[in-house]
């Protein structure tokens, strides 16, 4: 179960078409692929989506849970986070005073080496961390487009396919945003919407844009404000406001679920493997919130079917997990996962049934990513 080899692959997945939101256009997903292998020829994979930074500074730190992983055993997860982080960081959990950029780039190690122990010992994650208790998971779909009349197009059609949760970025503008969410009502009947500004409205704004936007049978907003206000800010919206919040940004550790959730500021928690620094940490992250009744939000960035199949597998074992969870490697032109097919079939998939992450490779898909990393230029 030794780990022999540690690689890192830059790759430049490309979307199926521009990606749009508060807080500019996207052409497609810069990942760094990470790849474990012990001494008995097992590879798990992982990867660390770059959302908003260079893939550059990234890989100099994965430099350094290289050098810790080799010679160690696959078993070691929970210690071998521990290391990692204290000799980037100078300490010894994703609790620090770093989170928002340490957890998002050793993520992905911590999911390769969930990889490689599922498959060690041929049984899937959700069995390693004690069961699954769903035998689906249910995601919303995700509207895109650049135009009024694209968002409302692509959200009848997501809404005829049969998803019962749409999700809307707003945030693009006061008029804008109005327009959107009102054709995309229209379009979808009475499905559930739920709508995304990104942090981009101020509280002000915030008020008056939900105040407006509440005539149109809005489920939830999510952070629409800044994480930078605290549960003070988000608390005193959600006393102003009658949609339900969300946080999302907000939320990258256990304390600072622990805080929110107290609070009574949100009623959801969107987040991700890669805001709490893997599997681990987002399984502290829900068990937080549901001892305050609070449900979890899978949350997605700009990632492909790996952290799709990681999201799954702890997923299946959170008893407060919500049923319109974010996907996002639907986006891609060529997702890097071959089999299982991870698109949602009227909004849901089905149980995994593979040892570790329980996915397939795509080496072709790889390749091609890698070469257009080495030719990338743009968002």
């Amino acid at each position: 179960m030794k780990i022999v080899d540690v690689k890192m692959t830059p790759l430049f997945c490309r979307f199926k078409q521009p990606y749009f939101w508060a807080q500019g256009r996207h052409d497609g997903a810069r990942i760094a692929l990470i790849q474990v292998e012990t001494d008995q020829g097992i590879v798990g994979y992982g990867e660390v989506p770059s959302t908003m930074m260079p893939l550059e500074p990234i890989m100099l730190f994965l430099e350094t849970a290289q050098k810790i992983l080799v010679g160690r055993s696959v078993c070691e997860i929970s210690p071998l986070m521990r290391e990692i982080f204290t000799e980037s960081f100078g300490i010894e959990t994703a609790s620090h005073s770093s989170p928002r950029i340490a957890n998002q780039i050793f993520a992905g190690v911590e999911i390769a080496l969930w990889d490689a122990l599922g498959k060690t010992i041929n049984l899937p994650v959700y069995d390693i961390l004690g069961g699954r208790i769903h035998e689906e998971i249910g995601y919303f779909g995700f509207i895109q487009g650049d135009t009024v009349s694209e968002l409302a197009a692509h959200a009848k059609g997501l809404s005829d396919n049969g998803f019962e949760v749409l999700y809307l970025k707003v945030g693009r503008g006061r008029e804008f945003d109005f327009h959107a969410t009102e054709a995309v009502r229209n379009a979808i009947g009475n499905k559930r919407l739920r709508i995304d500004p990104n942090e981009a409205w101020s509280t002000l704004q915030a008020e008056n844009m939900i105040m407006k936007l509440s005539q149109f049978d809005i489920e939830m907003v999510e952070q629409p404000i800044s994480a930078m206000s605290g549960v003070q800010g988000l608390k005193a919206l959600r006393a102003n406001c009658s949609v339900p919040l969300a946080a999302d940004q907000s939320i990258f550790t256990p304390e600072e679920a622990e805080t929110i959730c107290s609070s009574g500021a949100v009623n959801l928690v969107t987040v991700g493997l890669h805001e709490t620094g893997g599997i681990l940490g987002f399984k502290k992250v829900a068990a937080i919130a549901e001892v305050f009744s609070i449900d979890i939000c899978l949350h997605g960035v700009f990632e492909t079917g790996i952290t799709t199949s990681a999201s799954f597998q702890v997923a299946a074992t959170i008893p407060n997990l919500d049923d319109g969870n974010q996907i996002m490697c639907q986006l891609l032109e060529e997702d890097l996962v071959l089999m299982p097919d991870l698109k949602p079939n009227l909004g849901k998939i089905k149980h995994q049934n593979g040892p570790g992450l329980g996915f397939e490779l795509n080496l072709d898909a790889v390749n091609r990513a890698k070469e257009a990393h080495e030719n990338f230029k743009g968002s």
